[in-house]
């Protein structure tokens, strides 16, 4: 039966990948398309690597699993004294990993024939696939071919693990090859024990992406020449970073409620989408702020808000801030990083939808460096304590820092149990 499923699979993966293309090709975001012709021979394994011993091949999605395993996948090619081989779905992938200096390629589609052809150029050492890129075709391939599979960094959704409960005969032949699955959280975990054939081969290693955390000097001079050279020196500032169209109201409403018993609170107000800086600039006039921009560089006297319209400056605001909130959580964007404010021991706030950061969200607020906001009046309500209760000021710096700190080290426990098979 599983073998069947396989058949049947590999058939409908041309077609359903003919059918995406030509989604994109009559959609606005047809531009996506344009260098089709020239990946055709990628995608269909005509062109495929070969190097003179055998290399570790990374498959990561997009650029941001890329990124991800950005640490990883050196660290481990020379631990093994191997080339690099990665491959993604996507361009901007190929183009991030190339920056990694490996041999950076798009993978072929998950069509049986085409992946056991590029596995018998490469030759790889071992696979290593990044959070949720489960390709059965690939994946079977690779254990017919006896390559070892490690799937790293590994996360998986309750509908998707169901999916794969449902195949069984599939999933049984897909994960056949599979050495170990390296869980980001014990919830991933559970799920891939679960599935067939996993049970004894999944530990949880933590999320690669808490490693690439590291603070960046850029604008950072810039930022204390803005201070020096304004009238906010002494004090507090809130910093609201990576903030969406939804957002904003409540992070304007909350910051003016604030000020009611803390008159010199500060607001940068850091939109994620540069391009919308108009709709920002009608609110706060809207509200009645005293705001400049931040390309203005004369600040006026009596500035309470300055609206950031540069890119690489949220670290620096963080730095400088008493306390931050992270966007893209009060909408369904599913938040941005959460962890990026504890590099400088503050307090995070941020909003209840944080499912693209679960791990660091739970652990913010189960050890209070962290706190839920859904409404402008419970943001300025924390605020207001925050500012006026120093001892809980301090307990939640350093809260913070303690959570970041526990979080990290999934790169040197996942290179461990990779290399202690």
């Amino acid at each position: 039966m599983g073998h069947l499923l396989l058949i049947l699979y590999s058939l409908l993966a041309p077609v359903i990948a003919a059918l995406y293309a030509l989604f994109f090709l009559l959609s606005p975001r047809r531009s996506l398309m344009k260098a089709l012709g020239g990946e055709l021979r990628e995608r269909l394994a005509l062109s495929r690597p070969s190097f003179p011993s055998r290399p570790v091949w990374i498959h990561a999605a997009s650029m941001g699993e890329v990124k991800a395993a950005a640490r990883l996948a050196p660290e481990l090619a020379a631990l093994l004294k191997a080339p690099l081989l990665v491959t993604s779905s996507t361009a901007a992938g190929r183009a991030e990993a190339a920056r990694l200096g490996a041999e950076a390629r798009l993978a072929p589609l998950d069509f049986y024939p085409l992946a056991a052809a590029f596995i018998r150029t490469a030759r790889p050492l071992m696979l290593l696939v990044v959070e949720t890129e489960i390709w059965p075709a690939t994946l079977y391939a690779a254990a017919e071919a006896g390559v070892p599979v490690f799937m790293v960094n590994a996360r998986i959704s309750t509908r998707t693990a169901a999916l794969y409960r449902a195949l069984s005969p599939l999933s049984r032949l897909a994960f056949s090859g599979v050495r170990q699955v390296l869980a980001q959280t014990e919830a991933d975990a559970r799920r891939f024990r679960a599935l067939p054939g996993l049970a004894d081969k999944v530990s949880v290693t933590g999320n690669l992406k808490h490693d690439m955390l590291g603070i960046s000097a850029a604008g950072q001079e810039k930022v204390k020449d803005f201070l020096e050279a304004s009238d906010w020196s002494g004090y507090p500032i809130f910093t609201a970073g990576s903030t969406h169209p939804s957002e904003e109201p409540i992070i304007i409403s909350a910051w003016l409620e604030a000020r009611k018993t803390q008159p010199g609170l500060k607001l940068v107000l850091v939109p994620r989408h540069p391009e919308r800086l108009a709709e920002s600039e009608a609110l706060l006039k809207e509200q009645g702020a005293a705001f400049m921009r931040w390309s203005g560089h004369l600040v006026p006297e009596g500035t309470d808000c300055l609206l950031v319209d540069a890119m690489g400056l949220l670290q620096a605001f963080y730095a400088v801030s008493t306390v931050c909130f992270v966007g893209g959580t009060l909408d369904d964007t599913g938040g941005h990083n959460l962890l990026e404010p504890a590099l400088f021991s503050k307090p995070v706030l941020f909003g209840p939808n944080f499912k693209n950061a679960r791990q660091a969200g739970d652990t913010l607020l189960k050890e209070k460096g962290g706190f839920l906001v859904e409404t402008a009046p419970q943001l300025a309500e924390i605020l207001t304590s925050l500012l006026t209760d120093r001892a809980a000021m301090a307990a939640a710096r350093a809260n913070a820092s303690k959570v970041l700190a526990s979080l990290q080290g999934a790169t040197a426990r996942t290179l461990m149990a990779i290399t202690s098979r």
